[in-house]
């Protein structure tokens, strides 16, 4: 008997932004390390786009945006309102994996302070609001275990100084749409994204255009080796 690939659900997830202090941040917060998928890691608010939401809506993005504003207060009790979401890309889960995602990634600015965030000790343990860079810093010494997506999107978020800015220039931004292939080369792990010479054929060795992450013994590593990708760079504004 065939086995059947497994089902792609909806997702829809939050890029929370606050100006402090220390300067813009965002909010992580990490995974019950038991759970099967991403247990662990640090990642953004958000879960799976609800049947109800879907009947609500008369698109999809409507949806979306109605299950983000649910989770964000299910996973950390903060408001955000659907209007005010800034879509600004789409990431699938790789052919192979058990459970596979379709998720809407939006970004909006908080207003509400650490002491408004509340979390259930059940699938979420933890929460932090951190800087960009100091995120990718950590994850980089291997004291913050974050997924492709939540990566990128904060390197990308890394180059903007206020909330405000990030989600103007965010809101100008065509919204991309990747679905990478898992693949290894020389023993290592590494995930190739459209443009990539290797991405079609899945075979990273081919020689040409690189547009993937590698999974090193310091954390990810993204490559994009210019306009003879195709497409623009993730990490970039």
């Amino acid at each position: 008997m065939t086995e059947q690939a497994p089902l792609i659900r909806l997702a829809a997830t939050a890029v929370l932004l606050r100006n402090s202090d220390q300067g813009l941040e965002t909010l992580l917060l990490r995974r019950n390390a038991k759970l099967a998928f991403a247990g662990g890691a640090w990642v953004f608010p958000g879960g799976a786009i609800d049947e109800p939401e879907m009947e609500a809506a008369d698109s999809e993005e409507k949806a979306a945006r109605l299950a983000t504003v649910r989770e964000v207060e299910e996973e950390c009790g903060l408001t955000v309102a659907a209007q005010d979401l800034v879509h600004f890309c789409n990431w699938t889960t790789p052919e192979g994996e058990t459970r596979r995602f379709a998720t809407w990634f939006f970004a909006a600015q908080a207003e509400n302070s650490s002491e408004d965030v509340l979390i259930d000790g059940g699938e979420i343990h933890e929460f932090k609001w951190i800087k960009p860079q100091e995120a990718m810093d950590l994850h980089h010494l291997g004291e913050l275990t974050l997924m492709p997506p939540t990566y990128l999107s904060m390197s990308l978020i890394s180059h903007y100084n206020t909330a405000e800015v990030a989600c103007r220039s965010l809101a100008e931004r065509t919204p991309y749409s990747v679905t990478p292939r898992l693949c290894q080369l020389d023993g290592q792990m590494m995930c190739l994204y459209p443009g990539d010479a290797g991405y079609l054929s899945n075979d990273p060795a081919i020689d040409g255009p690189r547009h993937r992450t590698s999974f090193t013994s310091k954390g990810m590593v993204y490559a994009h080796s210019g306009k003879n990708v195709g497409v623009v760079p993730m990490d970039q504004p």
